[in-house]
């Protein structure tokens, strides 16, 4: 009986299982045939579990992991295998690969002229040219390479060994002989996918370097036809979905390249692939003003690439500041100093974006230290001085905002000049400095002759002690605001303008002045109370009770709680 069982049990560990490493090795080949490397990666992890020294396992592996960019896993199998075999050129080209990518060419070019001794196969060879390029051996590449193309001279191997070669030659690359050596390639192998990917960045590089526009735009269009080439041949092809992508954005077609970085993104998720795709798909957004998906690909790049955290930040900053998280975007221009941006570091234009944030989140004093530093970075930035000026007037800092107006009209000379004299001019005034305030005021008039500014610069003659020339002002504006198609504004500066004439005429008890003018204020806007007012004053000192009491009752019906009005009409008994 128990040696019965011991049979059984000896034939039961021969029989094939579900989770025999050969049956996820399989299984893992056959995801990868179709490019779907994220399901590959899955399998060939059990398979290499099961089976970590087989040799075909390995070499999947390393390819495997080489193609999903997780580079340090890809040459760890990789050495395996070459420790195991280094004899086979198929495994020792996959090796080099990993290595090359994971940025070792000059231990890929070791392995690989090591088996070259041995075997210079022409698919050896351009791995070997691939290294040697890599790892700056320009002379020893271009050698390899045209050897191998005179050895195997209907190789498409060859002619891609070549055209690869000058794409990447150094201290130039020779683009005109990338082309023809590639499109030689495609003659020879119409669907050569390694030529058609290089071809693209080739017409890109040639098409970003040319001057003339419409060739340039003539190779940027057959660069697109090369990846739509590509696309069909493997539509699972990440790294031309990347590559596509990333030259998509440096073109500046924001659009176009979200479809293929996020195509990529979707055959590389997790943490698989190239994480630099982040920062592409986040400032791509950004540009394209869809801000919520810019917060997602650029916090992802702040969780994977210490080296652009600060930029990412920054962008963050923007992101809040055009949305109008003003919170949120203090916090992000915040993280951004603490991960290693100093303000002194800053683009003039992310101060600015700082210190307004600042402001709408209610830490007025930091943001006048931080829009301080971008004045003196950028004291040419119209818009924000002006803005600037503005903040520091309201807060009393009147010299500073003296000093930032003066500032911007020595470097910008626009249509809010005229604002900028008369905000000089009130800081003056308000600190009684009054002939400079008289002097901004009629810098602003002459640029733009506003009932406001005009007013403002009668006040300053009155506080000189020039009524005349006080009035002959204040009687401008009001013929202004009185004028068929006044503007509101005309009108309200002419009330204002009345009601200081009448001031002026009450101190004289001039009450006919007083009278009239009243009344022709009443023409502009009849509910004003103090016009009303004004007229009843006018009457009383006349004489004349009656229409003193009328109007007086005008005024009560506009406001009943009119103090003058009530205590006048109990004086005249009305």
């Amino acid at each position: 009986m128990i040696r019965l069982i011991i049979c059984v049990a000896v034939v039961l560990a021969t029989l094939p299982s579900n989770g025999r490493s050969e049956d996820y090795f399989e299984k893992a080949k056959a995801s990868a045939s179709v490019s779907d490397y994220v399901e590959a990666g899955r399998l060939i992890r059990l398979a290499v579990s099961e089976k970590p020294k087989d040799e075909e396992v390995l070499e999947l592996a390393t390819r495997i992991y080489t193609e999903l960019e997780i580079l340090d896993t890809a040459v760890l199998y990789g050495r395996r295998l070459y420790e195991q075999n280094a004899s086979t050129p198929s495994a020792v080209r996959t090796y080099a690969t990993a290595l090359i990518r994971a940025g070792n060419p000059t231990e890929a070019v070791r392995i690989l002229r090591k088996i070259t001794q041995k075997n210079a196969d022409v698919e050896t060879s351009l791995s070997l040219v691939e290294a040697l390029v890599e790892a700056d051996s320009i002379q020893a590449a271009e050698l390899v390479a045209t050897t191998a193309k005179k050895n195997y001279p209907k190789s498409p191997d060859a002619y891609l060994a070549v055209g690869l070669l000058y794409m990447k030659y150094k201290p130039q690359p020779v683009y005109e002989l990338a082309k023809d050596n590639l499109e030689k390639t495609i003659e020879l192998e119409e669907n050569n996918l390694d030529a058609h990917f290089a071809l693209a960045q080739v017409y890109w590089r040639m098409a970003n370097r040319e001057s003339d526009q419409d060739l340039s735009n003539e190779l940027f269009k057959r660069c697109l036809l090369e990846w739509n080439k590509v696309g069909q041949l493997d539509p699972r092809n990440a790294r031309a979905w990347f590559e596509q992508g990333k030259i998509l954005y440096l073109a500046k077609k924001f659009r176009e390249s979200v479809g293929a970085l996020q195509r990529y993104k979707e055959l590389r998720p997790g943490k698989t692939g190239n994480s630099i795709t982040n920062w592409y798909l986040g400032d791509a957004f950004f540009e394209l003003h869809l801000f919520d998906s810019a917060t997602v690909y650029l916090n992802q790049v702040i969780e994977s690439i210490d080296t652009l955290k600060p930029n990412a930040y920054m962008m963050l900053g923007k992101c809040g500041v055009y949305s109008k998280d003003w919170s949120a975007a203090v916090n992000s221009y915040n993280q951004a100093v603490t991960a290693g941006r100093s303000l002194n570091q800053w683009e003039p234009t992310d101060l600015w974006y700082f210190g307004t944030a600042l402001v709408m989140a209610g830490d007025t004093s930091k943001a006048i230290s931080v829009m301080t530093e971008a004045s003196q970075k950028e004291p040419g930035n119209c818009s924000f001085m002006f803005r600037f000026g503005l903040l520091l007037s309201g807060k009393n800092m009147r010299e500073h905002s003296n000093q930032i107006f003066r500032q911007r009209l020595l470097n910008c000379s626009d249509s809010l000049d005229a604002k900028v004299y008369l905000f000089l001019g009130n800081n003056f005034y308000a600190d009684s400095v009054l002939d400079s305030a008289r002097v901004y005021y009629e810098k602003s008039v002459n640029l733009d002759p506003a009932p406001y500014t005009l007013n403002r610069l009668a006040e300053t003659f009155t506080a000189l002690a020039d009524e005349q020339q006080a009035r002959t002002i204040y009687e401008r504006v009001i013929t202004a605001g009185a004028a068929p198609g006044a503007s509101t504004a005309d009108k309200q500066g002419a009330v204002q303008a009345i009601l200081r004439l009448n001031g002026f005429d009450l101190t004289a008890k001039n009450f006919d002045a007083i009278i009239t003018r009243s009344k022709a204020g009443l023409e502009i806007d009849g509910k004003n109370q103090w016009l009303n007012l004004y007229l009843a004053i006018g009457y009383q000192g006349s004489g004349d009770t009656n229409a003193a009491c009328k109007w007086y009752k005008e005024v009560l019906k506009i406001d009943s709680n009119n103090d003058t009005a009530r205590k006048n009409l109990k004086a005249l008994g009305c």
